[in-house]
């Protein structure tokens, strides 16, 4: 319902929660949440067996065995919380900000081991985390608006 139809149907609904720009925001906010939360969700099972297999990828390049197992272990636990995060709008810029950090970590990983048409695909991910933290100022749709209206 455009602006114009709101004001003239009397509707008491307040035209910045349902803005374009708001519920544009929570459409992307909810893809890439559920995005994120289920690649966390399908590896938290077996932890130890998806940082094996980073390990594994890794073998050729400068980093330390450690640091890719450690990464690995820890991956899929930060993909679960920030995609958590970001589908319930709590915290929502510092999960955005977490992240962004996230798939820069995975870009310069994909980029030591040379494989471009992931990083590619991550930049389109980097992109969707800029844009979304950028916007933030938009998000109505979230628990730090509820939050912010009871105060």
């Amino acid at each position: 319902m455009s602006d114009v139809a709101l004001k003239e149907s009397g509707s008491t609904t307040s035209r910045a929660a349902l803005s374009d720009a708001a519920l544009g925001h929570l459409v992307l906010r909810l893809v890439l949440g559920i995005n994120i939360a289920m690649h966390g969700l399908t590896r938290v099972g077996d932890p130890a067996g998806f940082a094996q297999g980073i390990v594994n990828g890794f073998a050729q390049t400068p980093l330390p065995e450690w640091s890719v197992r450690l990464f690995g272990l820890v991956l899929p636990f930060l993909e679960l919380v920030t995609g958590v995060g970001m589908l319930l709008g709590w915290r929502l810029r510092w999960f955005l900000l977490l992240g962004g950090l996230t798939i820069a970590a995975l870009t310069f990983g994909t980029c030591l081991r040379q494989q471009w048409e992931t990083a590619g695909l991550q930049l389109f991910y980097a992109l969707a985390y800029a844009w979304l933290l950028h916007h933030a100022s938009e998000a109505r749709f979230t628990v730090d608006a509820w939050l912010a209206r009871r105060r």
